[in-house]
């Protein structure tokens, strides 16, 4: 009989709610979310330094114009070609 307890109080220490494997999961879970928040701090600093740019360097905002929103310079010549269909 207080071997089928022990037994009992081992397997709920192992697989209980607050067990070894329950604690291993955790740690599993706690190691992914840090190295999420590592990449989110990482991606907040480059768009934080995109932002400085934007706001203080008319040269950024130029290529972002031309680049991204495909718009033309003074004295720039466009030319247009035919879509491939």
């Amino acid at each position: 009989m207080l071997t089928s307890l022990f037994l009992m109080l081992v397997a709920y220490q192992v697989f209980g709610a607050n067990g070894i494997v329950a604690l291993r999961h955790r740690k599993q879970e706690e190691i992914e979310w840090r190295a999420r928040n590592e990449a989110l701090q990482r991606q907040n600093g480059e768009l934080g330094t995109r932002i400085h740019g934007l706001r203080t360097d008319p040269k950024a905002i130029e290529k972002i114009a031309r680049e991204d929103m495909m718009l033309a310079g003074p004295g720039d010549r466009v030319i247009v070609t035919p879509d491939k269909k």
